[in-house]
């Protein structure tokens, strides 16, 4: 085998991406699954600027965009590594799961954060809503066809989720002045 080029990578890349645009066409767009991620990536955030803390909103919206980030990041990275994959997008060309990794994870952690009033609480919550999310939600996903594990555990995401609500939660403290 003849060492690789970037230009080889990136014929590679356009094979793939016209690969997945015409699946996306003809096995997403419009579909039941397509609109359930167009619902999740709509409505979460509708819940949030009816309920959250208005005189929190800077600091509770700074907390959700670290933990989009952070998720996008993390949901890119063990996507091109095949350690999980998703059969069905609501976009051919963002990050794997846009409306897990921006709205569903994050504003469900934005109202842990808003909510528990101390870092007890908010570390139990986090520990709820990350199996929540590592056991059941993901189950449910791999059961629909709208997620594939390959070379990762529901205890790996588990884990991964409660220690990105931590690292979150960290950050934000840090960045939040006091009084």
């Amino acid at each position: 085998m003849k060492h690789p080029t970037f230009e080889d990578i990136k014929n590679a890349r356009e094979t793939l991406r016209d690969i997945s645009i015409s699946y996306w066409f003809q096995d997403d767009l419009f579909t039941w699954r397509w609109w359930l991620l167009l619902v999740a990536a709509i409505i979460p955030w509708l819940i949030w600027i009816k309920f959250h803390d208005q005189k929190r909103t800077f600091e509770i919206m700074c907390y959700g965009l670290i933990w989009a980030m952070l998720a996008s990041i993390t949901d890119v990275i063990g996507a091109d590594l095949i350690l999980w994959g998703y059969p069905h997008k609501l976009l051919p060309m963002v990050p794997p799961l846009l409306p897990a990794d921006i709205t569903v994870i994050p504003i469900s952690f934005m109202f842990i954060y808003q909510y528990a009033k101390s870092l007890k609480t908010y570390l139990l919550l986090s520990l709820i809503l990350s199996a929540i999310f590592g056991y059941i939600i993901e189950f449910l996903f791999i059961k629909i066809g709208m997620f594939a594990l390959h070379k990762w555990t529901h205890t790996y995401s588990f884990i991964g989720f409660f220690i990105l609500s931590l690292v979150v939660y960290t950050l934000i403290k840090k960045l939040t002045p006091k009084g």
